[in-house]
């Protein structure tokens, strides 16, 4: 099993419905991709000087790096991923096995 994790920092102009959509469109992958398992997401709660400028975060559990690999040029993903893009001006990944 992976978990794959993305930092956000929101581009300034983003809006709160433009940031839901993001959270909303990643949710609906669950189901849909397969190995997809599970999907957490949150606003950045730690301290401010702690934070890096990443204001948001998720976290998707797949069930096998093939999974992974077959998720990133699916097309709904690629649809989420240019929301997250338009959104967000600063992405970083972060993969590890479970």
């Amino acid at each position: 099993m992976l978990r794959h994790v993305l930092l956000l920092q929101q581009r300034p102009d983003a809006t709160a419905d433009e940031i839901d959509a993001c959270r909303a469109g990643l949710a609906g992958l669950v189901g849909p991709i397969p190995g997809l398992i599970d999907f957490h997401w949150g606003a950045n709660v730690a301290p401010v000087e702690r934070r890096g400028g990443f204001s948001h975060g998720f976290s998707m559990d797949f069930a096998d790096r093939a999974s992974l690999e077959a998720y990133g040029p699916h097309p709904q993903h690629q649809v989420a991923a240019a929301k997250v893009r338009a959104t967000f001006e600063r992405v970083v990944v972060f993969d590890f096995e479970l």
